[in-house]
C-alpha cells in the first residue's frame, strides 16, 4: 500500500495527462495496490490543491534554474496575459513563454513529487508499524489480564 501511495503521489504531481494509465502500469509492474495509487493524484492535485501545488512547482523550478544560472529570460507574467487579449503580443511569442513555464514547472514538480512520494511512503510504513505494535500490545494485555 505504501508503494502504491508513493507511485500515485509522484505521478500525480507531474503536469501531464494520463495519470491513471501511468499509475496503473507502474503499479502493476512494481506490484503495488492499484486502487490506492489511482486515488493519490486526486489527493495531491485535487481541486483545492492543484493551483498552489503547481505554483510552488513553478517557483521551485525557477529558483533552481536561477541558482544554476540557466533560467530562461522568457517567463509568463500577468501583464503578458493582459497584452495577448489586447493584441499587443503574438500567440507564437506567448506560446514560447508558456512552453518555458511548462518546462520550469516540470522541474519543480519532479522534485516536489519525489519529496512528497518519499514522505507518503515513509509515513505509511511507520504508521503501519505503529499500528501493528499497538495491536500486539493489546493482544498481550488481553492474554495476561482476562
Amino acid at each position: 500500500m505504501a508503494r502504491a501511495a508513493a507511485i500515485g503521489t509522484f505521478i500525480g504531481s507531474l503536469p501531464f495527462f494520463g495519470h491513471v494509465l501511468s499509475i496503473l502500469l507502474l503499479s502493476l509492474w512494481r506490484r503495488a495496490y492499484v486502487p490506492v495509487g489511482v486515488v493519490m493524484p486526486f489527493v495531491v492535485t485535487g481541486p483545492f490543491t492543484i493551483v498552489p501545488f503547481f505554483f510552488a512547482s513553478y517557483e521551485l523550478g525557477f529558483w533552481l534554474l536561477n541558482l544554476f544560472g540557466i533560467a530562461p529570460a522568457i517567463t509568463v507574467h500577468y501583464a503578458d496575459i493582459h497584452e495577448i487579449f489586447h493584441g499587443k503580443i503574438s500567440f507564437m511569442a506567448m506560446g514560447d513563454r508558456l512552453w518555458h513555464a511548462y518546462l520550469i514547472t516540470w522541474i519543480g514538480s519532479l522534485i516536489l513529487g519525489a519529496g512528497l512520494a518519499l514522505l507518503a511512503y515513509v509515513s505509511i510504513m511507520q504508521g503501519w508499524r505503529i499500528w501493528v505494535i499497538w495491536r500486539l500490545h493489546r493482544r498481550r494485555l488481553r492474554l495476561h489480564h482476562p
